[in-house]
């Protein structure tokens, strides 16, 4: 087993999420909306939810990864201590909606000043969106990993969480059926899972994420060895 393997990817995450507006705290002529029911899939003891908690500032048009990363590098002026910031795109009513992701925000009432900070530095917010409960969020981000076995990695930044890469291209189309279907088949503990993928020497390799507040080892055999049934 290696310890102390930290290595740095960057790729995505694809998950359904519920989101509801934020009215107040935010710039006029903005929309923001913040996840309400993170880890929907997840069975077991219903997570903590932080306050606030996954943020979205939508924008007129998509900013990349890099352009985000480069926007955050004058963050120096606001509050951004341990800040996790993303790309994202939105999915509903058959169209896609370009924001930026934000976690580990302190709280609300700070939220104006990290958008008057964004405005300075050239980020255009949209004044306008038809928001829906329920979207599809694509999320581009950075991630620091250890890796403890091949292909097995914990979150060195959030909690309770890691990644199992897998043996081919994920099926995303019917990823929820596929995990409902190894989870009633396995004797492993309650864990929310969502498809994703990293960029590994400019190779696109695909991962699925576990959450568990019982996240260990075990834990990740026993769903890597589920996995392995299934040919994932």
């Amino acid at each position: 087993m290696k310890t102390n393997n930290t290595v740095k990817y960057c790729g995505s995450i694809t998950k359904k999420e519920s989101l509801i507006p934020l009215e107040s705290h935010i710039l006029a002529n903005t929309w923001v909306a913040e996840a309400n029911f993170p880890y929907a899939n997840y069975y077991g003891q219903v997570p903590v939810k932080p306050k606030p908690n996954s943020l979205f500032l939508f924008t007129e048009r998509y900013y990349s990864l890099e352009e985000v990363l480069w926007f955050s590098n004058g963050f120096d002026a606001c509050y951004a201590e341990e800040l996790n910031i993303a790309s994202a795109i939105l999915e509903f009513h058959n169209k896609q909606y370009p924001a930026i992701r934000l976690k580990n925000f302190p709280d609300y009432e700070q939220l104006q000043l990290l958008q008057k900070c964004l405005l300075s530095q050239g980020i255009v917010f949209s004044k306008k969106t038809p928001l829906v409960t329920e979207t599809k969020a694509i999320i581009n981000k950075c991630f620091e990993l250890e890796e403890i076995e091949e292909g097995m990695y914990f979150d060195k930044v959030e909690d309770n969480k890691a990644y199992i890469t897998t043996q081919k291209k994920i099926d995303r189309g019917n990823f929820e059926e596929l995990i409902l279907a190894l989870k009633n088949n396995s004797n492993c503990p309650f864990f929310d899972a969502v498809p994703g993928g990293f960029i590994i020497n400019s190779r696109s390799v695909d991962f699925i994420r576990i959450f568990s507040e019982n996240l260990d080892v075990e834990l990740l055999q026993c769903i890597k060895k589920q996995m392995n049934k299934f040919n994932i």
